[in-house]
């Protein structure tokens, strides 16, 4: 009977594992869908890449490669999700977001010095600098906001579920959530998952939300 039950927890335990690695998205995958983003943005010469890395993340580098790390893969459960975060991505790289936030940091900074120099290095200087990272920062802010308009966009365009977007921040805040301040280079959580939800309404007002 012992053996049995030490059979039995094995049982369970190999089942419970093989629920762990079904949840993980493969590399596989992340290839595979990443391509389904490529082909119709025209972005298939842009480098494409996993990092070994717990943190769940994705990034564009200089909009010229795109970065996946295996936290995120572990995290997300779908290809939608998936998809819509490659999308997001995808929309920095075609909306030119790198290219008009260097211009506009360089602009920034060079109005932020000219005034530290008329103000002084004291409290001023220091309020100039805190003021040019406020507008530095509403600036991303709405980067992420466009980024996630052109990933739902794109994924109802494409036949994808762009109910994928929401569900992805969702999982990405349920890690790390994202707080209202002024210096935050994203948006709130709450504030971002209510305008995608918005903006997927507006395009499918039948669309189903996993809450």
């Amino acid at each position: 009977m012992k053996k049995l039950k030490i059979f039995a927890l094995a049982l369970i335990l190999l089942a419970g594992a093989a629920q762990m690695s079904e949840a993980a998205l493969s590399h596989e995958q992340a290839r595979r869908v990443w391509n389904r983003v490529a082909v119709p943005t025209g972005l298939t010469e842009l480098p494409f890449s996993i990092q070994n890395e717990e943190v769940p993340n994705a990034w564009v580098t200089n909009g010229e490669s795109v970065t996946v790390t295996t936290g995120l893969l572990n995290l997300l459960d779908t290809e939608a999700e998936l998809y819509a975060v490659f999308a997001h991505e995808a929309g920095h790289v075609k909306l030119n977001h790198h290219q008009s936030g260097a211009n506009r940091a360089a602009g920034l900074s060079l109005a932020s010095a000219i005034l530290g120099n008329i103000l002084g290095d004291g409290l001023a200087g220091v309020a100039v600098n805190i003021g040019a990272n406020l507008v530095n920062s509403g600036w991303s802010r709405e980067q992420e906001i466009a980024a996630d308009d052109y990933s739902v966009e794109l994924a109802y365009s494409q036949g994808e579920d762009p109910v994928g977007m929401y569900s992805a921040i969702k999982k990405l805040s349920s890690v790390s959530k994202t707080q209202p301040s002024g210096f935050n280079s994203h948006p709130p959580d709450d504030r971002r998952m209510l305008h995608i939800r918005n903006k997927i309404l507006a395009l499918d007002p039948n669309a189903k939300f996993p809450d």
